[in-house]
């Protein structure tokens, strides 16, 4: 039975940068925000429609579920998705978070609200995730008796080498240093959001501080009371977030 590796994370997180470099590595099958199908396609709740939608994805949660388990028949599977897409369904799955090997990406809500709102200003506050991947990092917690991996995304701008390499040796793979660089390319994998992933497909790594934004939580009441919402949310994985590990020059 190959490994399923999930990365629960929020929308503006730097996870499609963070999907590049497991793309890299070749040895997994990386499915791309599975759930979307989900919220976007299967409900009205979202403010805005997903660009493109592929007839054969599944749409509702057990049929996703089943789709990311036959994509591990062959394969180890990597998926980065959001816990807001599903959250209701998977903090009830026990079965499915115990099959997962479960781990986390946050960013601080200051950059991640305005980076949101910087592309669709009627996000809401349901949207922006942070409240449900809290919920789903404690279920995960409670089911496993153990704390799982988190990265925070300013540690990963800030080392690529020492937090990939520190998250690959916590899940006991091998830390691959050539994938932290590649050529500017879309990947087939982000047509569902391609106008959002337009930064990422103009990357050659991961780097700090890519993006610039007019309205934030320093200059708008509205996001600023988003920002304070969530902070609690983020500050209580961010206390359990993992450290760089050093890696020599060349390694």
């Amino acid at each position: 039975m190959n490994r399923i590796i999930a990365l629960w994370t929020h929308p503006r997180s730097v996870s499609t940068a963070f999907e590049r470099v497991m793309m890299e590595r070749g040895d997994f099958n990386i499915l791309h925000e599975p759930f979307s199908y989900l919220y976007y396609v299967n409900t009205d709740q979202a403010t805005i429609s997903q660009e493109y939608v592929n007839p054969d994805h599944p749409t509702v949660y057990p049929d996703i579920c089943d789709h990311i388990q036959a994509s591990a028949s062959d394969q180890p599977v990597f998926f980065k998705d959001m816990c807001s897409h599903c959250y209701e369904e998977l903090a009830r799955d026990e079965a499915f978070l115990g099959r997962l090997t479960n781990t986390f990406l946050i960013r601080d809500p200051a950059k991640a609200i305005a980076s949101y709102y910087a592309m669709n200003s009627d996000v809401t506050s349901q949207e922006i995730g942070l409240e449900q991947l809290a919920g789903i990092y404690n279920r995960v917690t409670e089911i496993s008796g153990k704390p799982p991996i988190v990265v925070d995304a300013d540690d990963l701008e800030d080392n690529p080498e020492g937090i990939m390499a520190a998250y690959c040796d916590a899940l006991g793979i091998p830390f691959i240093p050539e994938s932290l660089t590649w050529e500017e390319e879309h990947k087939e994998e982000w047509d569902i959001w391609k106008e959002w992933h337009k930064d990422a497909a103009r990357s050659t790594g991961i780097k700090k501080n890519m993006e610039t934004f007019e309205v934030t939580v320093g200059n708008s009441d509205h996001l600023k009371a988003y920002y304070e919402y969530h902070l609690p949310f983020y500050g209580t994985m961010y206390n359990k977030r993992i450290a760089a590990k050093p890696v020599q020059s060349g390694a």
